[in-house]
Order: structure tokens, then C-alpha cells, then sequence
């Protein structure tokens, strides 16, 4: 079974990789959201340099709606606070003088998608924080704090009505293929896959860059639209990852759970390969014991045969990344035995 480590400032240093390896890490993910070229590189050359053979992956951004790296100030924002989220392209041109006092938010969209869209609430952080929208006019969107918390560029937002109809691959996923092409990232995950041409546009455009080159093209599911669309895309890909993270705020809590045992059963159908990703072992993130609940959800996934488990927050921030890579692989060993 694939235990995949997401590597991250907890994580970075060449004596804890070698530790994940060793204590039954198989592919190290690298997430695009957060890239950084110099960590990066950093990673390949002290995964070159172990004994054991290990996998790199790349995780590209795909379509996930982010708060822009254009925003100029850390926000801390409280309850029953309002905020105004915007498009980048309004961002751009926003007097800060004439509009002191407001905290503007930009998002990495456009005004007009903005305008188009009948959003009805945002959350950020795996909807630990969450903002009720009171009304949106030329494509400012004004909302009320429900969950407060901190506000900075690059964090990761859900908003379920969004209109977003760009099937295109972004500038930052194109730069990012190249990226991998030219350091022989062994995976590609593409994330929030929707439908087959999200996985067709990458393909061509790496046939395009080098049409020699061969990459294991993963899907990372994380919509109801996307399990939807499953078997569509399937037809082109051997890996799906279920990314837990966001299809709770993309679905509703109740609702992911159903979701996320019909898209097991139906790439297990397939005979594909299925990856579990994110809130695996929250617990341990936090230096804590994981706790049953977790155990359990473990448990229950590899009776479902599923392939493989992705550690997100657990090893690329967590407390304990070494730990909690080793529980993970003593749970898996200890429940895949046949009695």
C-alpha cells in the first residue's frame, strides 16, 4: 500500500525525508500551491541520494480558488466582522486611501466571474473558517465573518456556486509541468478534476513541451461534479486521489462520506487505483495521539481496498511527521494481515 508524504517546513530537512522512506513512505508530494523552486530541487537531490527507491509527485493547483498573492496585508478577522472579497483585476486598481477602513480580499478570479456567480458563502482553511455573503454588486462581494481566523495570500478558499467555466490550464499549472518535465517528476496530480478534458489539457501539453516524455497523470477528486464525471475520466487515468479536505466544504460534511465511498466503489469497479487523501490522522498533527475515530476511518478504508493513503498537513506541518508515518504504516500492516 502507497504511503505518500506531503514535504513541507516540517518536513524539508534530509534526515527527516530519509526517516519517512525508512519508516514506509513510497512517494513524496510536492504541492504547487505552495511552490517554492529551491525546497523543491532540495527534495529531489536527498531523495536521489537514499538507498530505497522513492517516488516524487507534483500536485499542481488546477482550478482551486485561492486568496491572491496580490494582497497586500495579513488579515486577522473576527467574528460578525464584514469583509469585501473581489477580483484580482479590481484589486489592482483599488484606491487603499478612498477605501480605509475596509478590508478588501482579493481572490485569484476576475470581477466579472465574480458578478456572473450567485455565491452564497465562502470558507477557507477546511472550513474552519467561514463567511456568510450579504449581497455582491459589480463584483464585490460583501460578507459577514462566521468563523474568524487569519487571512493571508495563497490560502485556499471554497465556494460551491462559483461560476467557473475556465477549462484552460492556468499560466502557474503550464510553468509548473514544465517544471516537472525537466527535474523527471516521476506523478503529476492534477487537482479539483471535474471532467476528462481537465486530464486531456495536460496531456497535450505535455506532448506538446516533449512528446517523449511519459508521466503518470494522476486525478485528484474533490467535488461532487468530479465524482459525477468519474468514469468519464477514468477512461484516462490509472490513480484517483479522494481530496477529503476540500470535498467537505465543497459537499456539506454528511454528504462527503457518502461521496467519497461512491467514487471507492466505483474506481475499485474499474479495477483503478484509489489514494485516500487528507484528515487521516489530524490528531498526530498536533503532536497528539490519534485518536479511535481515526483508527477507525483507517480501518474502514482499507477494508474498501483502497491503495494508498496522502499525508498533507500531518508531515509538511505537523509535530511529528516521522511518528505519524510510522503509525500509519503499523495500522495498514496490522489490518492488512488476514485473519
Amino acid at each position: 500500500m502507497n504511503i505518500i508524504a506531503t514535504v513541507g517546513p516540517k518536513s524539508i530537512d534530509k534526515w527527516i525525508i530519509k526517516e519517512l522512506v525508512e519508516n514506509g513512505v513510497e512517494t513524496l508530494r510536492l504541492n504547487c500551491s505552495h511552490f517554492n523552486m529551491e525546497d523543491f530541487e532540495k527534495v529531489i537531490s536527498y531523495s536521489k541520494s537514499l538507498k530505497n527507491r522513492v517516488h516524487i509527485l507534483i500536485d499542481l493547483s488546477g482550478k482551486k480558488v485561492r486568496v491572491s498573492e496580490e494582497l497586500k496585508y495579513i488579515y486577522k478577522v473576527y467574528n460578525n466582522q464584514e469583509v469585501f472579497f473581489c477580483g484580482e483585476d479590481y484589486y489592482k486598481n483599488l484606491d487603499f486611501e478612498m477605501e480605509k477602513g475596509k478590508k478588501y480580499i482579493p481572490l485569484n478570479l476576475t470581477a466579472d466571474k465574480l458578478r456572473k456567480s450567485n455565491i452564497k458563502e465562502i470558507s477557507m482553511k477546511d472550513n474552519t473558517m467561514g463567511f456568510k455573503i450579504l449581497n455582491i454588486s459589480n463584483g464585490i462581494v460583501r460578507a459577514k465573518v462566521l468563523k474568524g481566523g487569519i487571512i493571508r495570500g495563497g490560502k485556499g478558499c471554497n465556494i460551491s456556486e462559483l461560476c467557473n467555466d475556465n477549462k484552460e490550464l492556468s499560466y502557474k499549472d503550464k510553468e509548473n509541468i514544465k517544471w516537472a518535465i525537466e527535474n523527471e517528476i516521476d506523478i503529476i496530480c492534477q487537482s479539483f478534476v471535474e471532467e476528462r478534458e481537465d486530464i486531456e489539457n495536460i496531456i497535450k501539453f505535455i506532448d506538446k513541451e516533449n512528446n517523449r516524455c511519459k508521466k503518470d497523470i494522476w486525478a485528484k477528486i474533490e467535488t461532487p461534479k468530479g465524482i459525477e464525471n468519474l468514469n468519464e475520466i477514468l477512461d484516462i487515468v490509472d490513480t484517483v486521489v479522494i481530496g477529503r479536505g476540500d470535498l467537505v466544504p465543497e459537499s456539506g460534511m454528511l454528504n462527503s462520506v457518502k461521496l467519497q465511498e461512491k467514487a471507492i466503489n466505483i474506481i475499485k469497479n474499474r479495477n483503478k487505483n484509489v489514494i485516500i487523501a487528507t484528515n487521516l490522522l489530524n490528531s498526530m498533527k498536533n503532536g497528539q495521539l490519534a485518536t479511535l475515530p481515526e483508527v477507525e476511518s483507517i480501518y474502514n478504508f482499507i477494508n474498501l481496498d483502497v491503495d494508498g493513503f496522502l499525508l498533507a498537513g500531518e508531515t509538511s506541518i505537523g509535530k511529528v511527521p516521522v511518528q505519524t508515518v510510522r503509525f500509519l504504516k503499523d495500522a495498514i500492516d496490522y489490518y492488512s494481515v488476514e485473519e
